[in-house]
């Protein structure tokens, strides 16, 4: 391929970590920082978590309208928790609003779900230092061509700041957006399908998550320590080839299960 066919990746990079560098120097003057807690695998002070609308503006250049409409709403709830954090109610309720924008954008009855759905997974995959960025980033690969390309891109610029030990988390308004930004980009020419396969290890582990913390009588939504990257961590996998596990094996998923 030449050059020029991997320009949104190339530009997508440092816009993205420019912003990234930029919203953390903000998220600290607006108290939007995660500090040390019992649900988190990163260990070390107040880190912060503003990344979303960079990675949303490192993209803008490449995305519809119409996609850009449902993402920037979605970025919106995810910043506005991450400065002034929702409770679950009102976030889940928030993002239906959303969903039902991009049912109206692609005209497609199952859009609406499935971003609800894989932007809570995306969300709950972000639980140990770059395992969420790398993820979408093999998803994202695996879809849409230009578009697909920038928000790889975008992913690799934040990981720069993300990679363990992390500097800056993308906090809501990353993961959300990221896991939204999927089920826009997949939704043409893809489908359902594709989206799913692309989407089948965090919502795997969303899946087994949920499952086991209602047996456990425990609330899904409450954060802890069960997830698969820390069940990996915990078997001894190093913290800086998690993330590279996780791309590798999102990738892997993606492209058997993806319908021709």
């Amino acid at each position: 391929m030449a050059a020029a066919g991997f320009l949104p990746i190339l530009i997508a990079i440092p816009a993205a970590a420019a912003g990234t560098w930029l919203l953390a120097k903000l998220a600290h003057r607006l108290g939007a920082v995660a500090r040390v807690a019992p649900d988190r695998w990163h260990q070390t002070g107040a880190v912060p978590r503003l990344a979303g609308p960079a990675l949303l503006l490192a993209t803008a250049p490449w995305q519809e309208p119409g996609d850009l409409a449902v993402l920037g709403l979605v970025c919106a709830i995810g910043s506005w928790d991450d400065i002034r954090p929702m409770s679950p109610a009102v976030k889940a309720l928030c993002l239906l609003a959303a969903a039902g924008l991009a049912i109206g954008v692609t005209g497609l009855w199952w859009a609406g779900p499935a971003l609800w759905l894989v932007a809570n997974a995306l969300n709950l995959l972000d639980h140990a230092d770059g395992v969420a960025a790398a993820t979408a980033a093999a998803a994202f690969l695996g879809l849409n061509g230009d578009p697909g390309l920038a928000a790889a891109g975008a992913c690799a610029g934040f990981l720069l700041f993300n990679y363990p030990p992390a500097r800056a988390f993308m906090g809501d308004s990353g993961s959300l957006t990221l896991g939204a930004m999927i089920v826009m980009l997949g939704a043409k020419p893809g489908g359902l399908g594709t989206i799913a396969a692309w989407c089948a290890i965090p919502l795997a582990d969303a899946i087994r998550v949920t499952l086991c913390r209602i047996a456990r009588g425990q609330k899904p939504w409450v954060g802890g320590t069960d997830h698969s990257g820390h069940i990996l961590l915990r078997a001894g996998i190093p913290p800086r080839l998690l993330p590279l596990g996780y791309f590798l094996v999102a990738g892997a998923v993606g492209l058997l299960l993806r319908p021709e």
